[in-house]
């Protein structure tokens, strides 16, 4: 088993088992980690708008040291993180997995939350 790390204080463990379901972008709440997936409707300076049956958030996807996020247009993704607290609803994305497979681990989340990647985020 291939095991991945984050540089963070608190450690989550998030098994396969963990992220088989979904949540649907209309029935996000504080504070549970969840993933939701849709498809990318807009590309944003830190970020993207992810849309699904139920509607539409934008997702806080920062990569530091300027790195772009490789997402596109159209594309289809799940994305593991936590909604953000205050007036607008805003997703906290922690890892984001494409089609292919790829999974862009982003290593900003907010510092709350952290964790083991213990196998393949599905």
């Amino acid at each position: 088993m291939k095991t991945s790390f984050l540089p963070l204080l608190f450690v989550i463990a998030l098994s396969v088992s963990g992220c088989a379901g979904t949540t649907s972008i209309k029935n996000l709440a504080l504070p549970p980690v969840s993933t939701i997936e849709g498809t990318v409707t807009q590309l944003e300076e830190n970020g993207f708008v992810l849309t699904d049956s139920s509607g539409s958030i934008p997702v806080k996807a920062w990569l530091p040291d300027n790195r772009k996020l490789n997402v596109s247009l159209s594309e289809k993704v799940k994305v593991y993180g936590n909604l953000q607290g205050g007036q607008e609803k805003v997703f906290n994305g922690y890892v984001i997995r494409k089609p292919t497979g790829e999974q862009i681990i982003i290593t900003n989340p907010t510092p709350h939350f952290g964790f083991i990647i213990q196998s393949s985020f599905q």
